[in-house]
């Protein structure tokens, strides 16, 4: 037919026709355009896109309708025909609905929905896909008509129509059932990326999640009821894991770590838009920490009913602990990687900060009640063992000087490798850090407790310390097992750093010691911003061999006499004494009844700069309350350190004008630290007269200071008393 075409063209300019001949052509033409427009209206019966034969019969009819639509012969004979490109999209049109009756006619048998709808849905899927790859190129390439999109346009609102009309008539929705139809039109909607882009397309399809919103929210309320009742049907059904390279546990978290699993890939499968998720998502989150946490809860009680909690050392290895804190913590791996799966990162880019909290928060509480349930679980560990670390710590401690230490540690390490040995055999590696932690804390208890001497208050041997820090060293060696162990961050808790410095501390002199307390009052000072105990400005400067201090003035000071007054009065002292041994202190003239006194007095202390420039050099000022009868108060002191004053901070130059330069403002401090490191070590030192010494002084400034809070408590609640009545 197209070569017959051809011939009629080509001899259409050399040939003339008669009326009759060409309303005889006119009516040949109409009689094959029919004839083609209703093949097209049937393609897809008459054409079968597999069937290649088929197709390039299509192909054929294609061509002709394309010669046709530009034949001269054809617009002189039929001068009032439709344009056939148009014609073609029209026909298509017509043909989609009718075939598609025809298709959920054939495939439905009732006029019910029931899951041949699904049936017929993935049938329309098939068919859109032959149509993309078989269809679309002959009609686009042959009279560029958009196939694909005329269709799909057809459907989605035809498909759109169906699905409305079958939620409808869901009065007792089967949940499989619209699951199964969401997922189909979930891959319908797929195709609308196939379309030219940058059109209006006006397509309903790809919003069909929000026809399935209330039937998703319905079903994960309904999942939340069948997970909680299947975690206890879990647990009620469980039994141990056999095999011998498993850690214990048991089936019960395999059970409920793969309900977990298809919930998550249930979400998976909904592929819900990410900038609509969040509700149901926070559902489904809801859904899944509440199923663990009711595991959790259900093994702590299992647990607690065995006695496990209640149970004292010496320890052994209980096979319901590592199965409950192992079963835990698999389920704590799952949860913690849900903020991965369910790509977090791109819903905080997407949706606001307070729905990313909520679905953040969900996880994070999750996470730590799980994770606080493994903790309580594993923190038995460390008493059980605690007796028999006493005991072997103890002989670390007090072995004799002639047993090496790297020997003395032998008890404490055998019964330690032991023990660590099952428990890594019996718990997951997060488990085993856990409890590694947990006893490597509570044999640096020991160790702190026998480093004061334990019971024993007999003057420590000289090598006691010495000995102690060995082990110390040695336990971490022992922890960190190669790099098997714990990492060394981990070993340097805040408790190993207090042990360490302890030790350290003992084994310092007392003029050291002394100089390192009045150190960390200085830093003290230089961190303390506000006080209630007032403060005190001062000026100091270094000049020709000369210290020149002058305390200005105090203000707020506290009021340490019966009649709401203090008379205060300031001592001068250069601290460390060993830099300065030749400086004694100095002090201003008592002013009577004020808490705001004004000194204005100057001082003069002959020191070099290098003794001003010694590490830990400083000026410690003292706010004493002058008493006649008794000894006077301590209301407060500062320190300055010499390093930063005027000529010692700037090379030694000189200061032409003492007056011009600024005043410091120090804040007043006292020091309540009772168990404070230092005093407590110099307080064991009873027979070192300076440490002994220095001891009282810190001690009765501390003693006369709450007595003096204690009887102006009293006063204070005498006058309240006259006053009420």
């Amino acid at each position: 037919m197209l070569q017959l075409l051809t011939d009629i063209e080509h001899a259409w300019t050399s040939s003339t026709l008669t009326r009759e001949e060409e309303m005889w052509l006119a009516e040949s033409f109409t009689a094959m355009l029919e004839r083609w427009m209703h093949q097209l209206r049937h393609h897809r019966q008459l054409f079968p896109a597999l069937h290649a034969p088929s197709l390039t019969r299509l192909e054929h009819v294609l061509r002709c309708l394309a010669y046709l639509s530009n034949m001269k012969a054809f617009w002189k004979c039929c001068p009032f025909n439709k344009e056939i490109r148009g014609e073609i999209v029209a026909t298509l049109r017509k043909g989609t609905p009718e075939w598609m009756i025809n298709l959920k006619n054939s495939i439905m048998i009732s006029d019910e929905y029931d899951h041949s709808f699904v049936d017929f849905l993935a049938e329309i899927y098939i068919h859109l896909q032959h149509s993309r790859s078989h269809y679309h190129p002959l009609f686009e390439g042959t009279n560029g008509i958009p196939y694909f999109s005329v269709v799909f346009k057809q459907m989605d609102k035809l498909l759109s129509d169906e699905v409305m009309t079958f939620l409808s008539q869901q009065d007792h929705p089967d949940s499989r059932l619209i699951f199964s139809v969401y997922l189909e039109v979930k891959d319908l909607a797929t195709f609308n990326q196939h379309l030219p882009s940058g059109g209006d397309h006006k397509l309903l399809l790809p919003k069909c999640f929000e026809w399935f919103e209330p039937s998703v929210s319905c079903w994960l309320s309904i999942c939340k009821g069948k997970a909680l009742q299947r975690v206890r049907m879990a647990v009620d059904l469980e039994k141990p894991c056999d095999g011998d390279r498993l850690v214990k546990h048991s089936t019960s978290a395999v059970d409920i770590e793969a309900m977990f699993c298809q919930l998550r890939d249930f979400w998976r499968l909904l592929q819900w838009p990410k900038i609509h998720s969040i509700p149901l998502l926070s559902q489904l989150l809801d859904c899944i920490c509440s199923a663990a946490l009711l595991y959790a809860d259900i093994i702590y009680q299992r647990l607690m009913e065995t006695g496990y909690f209640d149970r004292p050392g010496p320890f052994k290895i209980c096979e319901e602990m590592c199965i409950a804190a192992n079963n835990l913590e698999y389920i704590y791996k799952f949860i913690s990687l849900l903020e991965n799966y369910f790509d977090f990162v791109t819903l905080e880019s997407i949706a606001s900060e307070a729905q990313c909290a909520t679905l953040t928060n969900q996880l994070d509480s999750a996470l730590n009640q799980l994770q606080s349930r493994v903790i309580d679980i594993l923190q038995r560990v460390g008493p059980q063992m605690q007796e028999t670390l006493k005991k072997t710590m103890f002989h670390v401690a007090w072995s004799p000087d002639t047993l090496p230490t790297n020997q003395a540690v032998d008890p404490l390490f055998d019964y330690l490798y032991t023990n660590l040995q099952a428990l890594n055999l019996a718990l997951l590696p997060q488990n085993f850090q856990r409890v590694l932690f947990e006893i490597w804390e509570y044999t640096l208890v020991e160790l702190n407790y026998q480093m004061d001497g334990g019971t024993n208050s007999e003057e420590l041997p000289a090598m006691f310390h010495e000995r102690l820090h060995s082990a110390l060293e040695l336990m971490v060696e022992f922890f960190l097992a190669d790099g098997q162990g714990l990492p060394l961050e981990t070993l340097h808790s805040d408790m190993f750093y207090h042990v360490e410095q302890r030790l350290q501390y003992h084994r310092t002199d007392t003029e050291s010691l002394i100089e390192i307390f009045y150190s960390q009052r200085l830093q003290e000072q230089l961190n303390t911003m506000t006080s209630p105990y007032g403060n005190l400005a001062v000026r100091a400067y270094f000049n020709h061999d000369s210290l020149c201090v002058e305390v200005l003035h105090a203000r707020d000071i506290i009021p340490l006499d019966p009649n709401g007054f203090s008379d205060p009065f300031v001592i001068i002292e250069l601290l460390p004494h060993r830099v300065f041994p030749h400086c004694t202190e100095q002090q201003t003239n008592v002013h009577k009844k004020t808490l705001h006194p004004i000194f204005d007095e100057c001082f003069e202390f002959s020191v070099s700069l290098e003794q001003c420039r010694a590490p830990g050099a400083m000026i410690a000022f003292t706010v004493m309350d002058h008493d006649v009868l008794t000894a006077n108060d301590f209301a407060g002191e500062a320190f300055l350190a010499l390093g930063s004053i005027p000529g010692v901070a700037d090379s030694g130059l000189g200061v032409d004008n003492f007056h011009g330069l600024k005043p410091v403002e120090l804040v007043l401090m006292q020091q309540h630290h009772k168990y404070q490191p230092i005093l407590q070590i110099l307080e064991s030192r009873t027979i070192d007269r300076l440490a002994v010494e220095f001891v009282k002084k810190q001690r009765h400034v501390s003693r006369r200071n709450e007595e003096r809070r204690v009887r102006n408590l009293i006063r204070n609640e005498y006058t309240y008393a006259d006053r009420y009545d």
